[in-house]
């Protein structure tokens, strides 16, 4: 028996990151930036992916929040999502006064297929969200933004998880006409709290700045020369969503280690793979396996149960000092979600495997025998 529990997820760590830190605090500079730290990250991001026009906000939901009150949707505007899902997807969404419809995923990647998303598709669809669940690109982005551009929907990916992946040869994150990502502390790369705003089409980048600064046109004022008011003013409807530069200086040296910290997760994932590989014959599947058609950043390994005992399964591992997650609630089955369903919803897959996912414990502070060790104890339940 283990003495430490082995747990799911813990906060990366490395001496320089904390220096970075220490750094900002000895210089006495302003904790609230933006700073040397949040250029530099935009430097980064838009010399290692191609993003070029960024926020870097203090959550994801802060950035789908401000993709939401740009767009200004009216009420019987929809917005086309999974069910599967985080909440602060839909909510953001739902604050503005619009309607959200739920489609159906597919078991293999817990994310919908192509056809689940057409189906869905009427005269009110004025965005469409795609999650890369698990960090994972879907097999037919390019085709979902062409067809997005044909139907004059707007396309956002939902990517909190997901730095680092591809598809084909680009970056997620450069496929819609925004792109939302994660620096939480279950994710890669991270800083307690934080989030990233990639805006593709710059139809919406200067509504989106606004928003982002309190609604003011602060920035504007304070950087642009050609823009010629002495002082900002109150212009939309918009919020603190900033990023403090107090975060950004720990996240700032991550940028640089992506490839690295990618690297290790990789060796994390594959050796669960080795040791399921021998004699798993069914008793569960292993949902994010197409990572060889593209650049994957390994952010997570996720089974689903064939059978549906879950609770019994988490027990045992938690029993055996394994600390496993079961994701969350598909929002339709939430007291909020079920008013956004009606008869012509299906959900069929959704619901026949949401209590039968497990996520397993995949950070930088895991070692190959504890993925060992939890390999063995799971296979001692199965027989």
């Amino acid at each position: 028996m283990l003495e430490e529990k082995i747990l799911f997820s813990t906060p990366i760590q490395n001496e320089k990151y904390y220096q970075n830190v220490v750094k900002l605090l000895k210089s006495k500079k302003s904790l609230h930036g933006p700073g040397i730290n949040i250029e530099k990250i935009k430097d980064d991001l838009k010399k290692n992916f191609g993003f070029k026009n960024v926020l870097l906000t203090h959550s994801c939901t802060a950035a789908m929040e401000i993709c939401a009150l740009t767009l200004n949707l009216n009420k019987n505007d929809e917005v086309l999502m999974p069910s599967y899902n985080y909440n602060t997807t839909a909510s953001s969404f739902v604050k503005t006064g619009c309607k959200i419809r739920f489609c159906d995923i597919d078991t293999k990647n817990l994310m919908p297929s192509f056809n689940q998303i057409t189906q869905n598709i009427n005269s009110n669809t004025k965005v469409i969200i795609i999650i890369h669940m698990q960090g994972l690109s879907i097999d037919y982005l390019d085709k979902l933004a062409a067809l997005c551009k044909k139907k004059r929907i707007i396309l956002i990916e939902d990517a909190a998880p997901a730095l680092g992946s591809y598809f084909k040869n680009k970056p997620l994150g450069r496929f819609g006409d925004f792109a939302t990502f994660s620096f939480h502390e279950t994710k890669n790369y991270q800083c307690g709290m934080g989030g990233l705003l990639v805006i593709n089409n710059k139809k919406y980048l200067r509504k989106s700045n606004i928003i982002f600064d309190k609604g003011t046109d602060r920035s504007y004022v304070v950087s642009d020369p050609k823009y010629h008011k002495k002082y900002y003013s109150w212009l939309e409807l918009g919020s603190c969503f900033r990023m403090p530069e107090i975060n950004a200086s720990y996240l700032q040296p991550q940028i640089n280690d992506i490839k690295s910290i990618i690297s290790f997760r990789s060796k994390i994932y594959f050796r669960y793979l080795k040791n399921f590989k021998p004699w798993l014959n069914g008793e569960f599947l292993i949902s994010n396996k197409n990572f060889d058609k593209y650049k994957y950043n390994f952010h997570a390994f996720t089974i689903i149960l064939k059978k549906n005992d879950r609770e019994n399964f988490l027990s045992y591992l938690s029993k055996n000092k394994i600390t496993a997650f079961i994701s969350f609630e598909a929002l339709h089955l939430s007291r909020i979600g079920k008013e956004y369903v009606d008869n012509k919803t299906n959900l069929t897959i959704t619901n026949n495997i949401v209590k039968k996912i497990v996520r397993l414990p995949m950070h930088n502070k895991l070692k190959l025998k504890d993925v060992d060790y939890i390999s063995d104890k799971i296979r001692e339940y199965y027989q």
